[in-house]
């Protein structure tokens, strides 16, 4: 259930302009309390939208780490919570770096949902390549 890697995953270093990506798909029986869980978490970010790719991204963020969700389906049709991370700060460079932050993103995710006592059947992490940052 937890994401466990900490290090770059792309061909090439991230780069300063650029966020690493990581999805959670959260299959659980009550989707709702996931999605209370991830708004308290996140309750102290600042709300944005911006325009990516000709598409609306809508989400929180606290400069250095973004989280959005929306409901989807998962590979076997059933309903899930997409939570993305998206962290700034190439290694080296930033303390802490992205891949710190979306260790701890996703560490302290597991652990609220947990001591909410929020049944969960499964979490699959993907890792996505980087992506240039929206501001």
């Amino acid at each position: 259930m937890r994401w466990r890697q900490r290090t770059e995953w792309g061909p090439r270093s991230l780069g300063d302009d650029e966020w690493a990506v990581l999805e959670a798909q959260i299959d659980a029986d009550d989707l709702e309390a996931v999605e209370y869980a991830v708004e308290e978490l996140t309750g102290f970010m600042d709300a944005f939208r911006e325009d990516v790719d000709g598409h609306p991204m809508v989400g929180v963020t606290d400069g250095q780490l973004s989280v959005t969700q929306e409901y989807t389906e998962n590979r076997r049709g059933r309903r899930v919570l997409q939570v993305t991370f998206y962290a700034s700060g190439p290694v080296g460079v930033a303390q802490p770096h992205a891949f710190d932050r979306l260790g701890s993103a996703a560490g302290s995710l597991v652990d609220h949902l947990q001591a909410d006592g929020i049944v969960v059947s499964e979490i699959r992490w993907s890792e996505h390549p980087y992506r240039k940052r929206a501001f």
